[in-house]
C-alpha cells in the first residue's frame, strides 16, 4: 500500500504554528550556497517542496527561478501570499499550492522540473517509507539531468536530543520543553542510511552535513546533492 506523502499530526502542528507567529525571515545559508555552487545560479523550472514561511522561496525567486511551491499548511500559504503581495517584481513567477494531507502523488506530470529543493522537511514525514515515496515522486517529476537538493535530520538534531526513541530511527518529539502535542520524526542515525534512500533513484554528486547549537536550538542535518540520470 502506498503511504500518504505527509503525516497528519505533523501537518496540524506546523499549520497551527504558522497561524501563531512561526515566520522565519531569512533563507537557509546552505541553500544560498548550494544554489550557486550546485545549481550554478542558472534559473530554471523549480519545485520547492515545503515552502513554510517562504524565506527560501523568496530567495529562489530572487535568483530568477520559475517556481511551483508546495506545502501542506493552509496557514503557510496565506502567510506567503501576504509576503508576495508586496513583491510584484517576483510574484508572477511562482505558483503556490496546498498539497492535501491524503495525497499520494505530486500534482505534476513526468519530467517537468529542472530542479527540486526539499529542505527541513524529510524528517517530518515521520517514516522511512514516506521519505522513500516522496523521493520517488521527485525522481518522476524531474527532467533527465535535473538536480535536487535534499536534507534530513541526523542523530544530533533537536528531534533526537529532545525526543524519545520509538524504533527504526523514529522519535516522538514534543518540543524543546516536552509540553507540545507529540509528532513522529524520522532521523536516520548515519549518513549512509540517507544515501541508501537516495541512491536507487538519483546519481549522488555530493554528501555533507550541517550542525550548530544556539542556546536550546540544535541542528544536525545530512545534505545530499543529486541528479536524475
Amino acid at each position: 500500500m502506498i503511504p500518504n506523502l505527509s503525516d497528519p499530526q505533523v501537518v496540524k502542528r506546523y499549520d497551527d504554528s504558522f497561524a501563531t507567529g512561526n515566520d522565519r525571515r531569512y533563507p537557509t545559508t546552505n541553500l544560498v550556497r548550494l544554489e550557486i555552487s550546485y545549481f550554478g545560479h542558472r534559473p530554471g523550472q523549480l519545485l520547492e517542496y515545503g515552502f513554510g514561511s517562504g524565506a527560501n522561496l523568496i530567495h529562489l525567486l530572487e535568483c530568477g527561478h520559475e517556481i511551483d511551491a508546495l506545502d501542506t499548511s493552509a496557514n503557510a500559504k496565506m502567510l506567503v501570499e501576504g509576503k508576495l503581495s508586496d513583491r510584484p517584481d517576483i510574484s508572477d513567477r511562482v505558483r503556490l499550492t496546498n498539497l492535501p494531507t491524503d495525497a499520494q502523488k505530486l500534482p505534476y506530470g513526468d519530467e517537468v522540473f529542472d530542479y527540486v529543493v526539499c529542505m527541513s522537511v524529510l524528517s517530518l514525514l515521520a517514516s522511512r517509507e514516506r521519505v522513500a515515496c516522496l523521493l520517488m515522486e521527485f525522481q518522476r517529476v524531474l527532467k533527465s539531468k535535473g538536480k535536487a537538493i535534499l536534507d534530513i535530520n541526523g542523530p544530533r538534531s533537536e528531534y533526537v536530543h529532545y525526543g524519545s526513541p520509538m524504533g527504526d530511527d523514529v522519535y516522538e518529539f514534543r518540543g524543546e520543553r516536552g509540553a507540545a502535542d507529540p509528532i513522529s520524526t524520522y532521523c536516520p542515525d548515519t549518513e549512509d542510511k540517507f544515501i541508501e534512500l537516495v541512491r536507487p533513484l538519483f546519481e549522488i554528486d555530493n554528501v555533507g552535513f550541517t550542525e550548530h547549537k544556539h542556546f536550546s536550538n540544535i541542528e544536525h542535518e545530512f545534505i545530499i546533492c543529486a541528479h536524475k540520470a
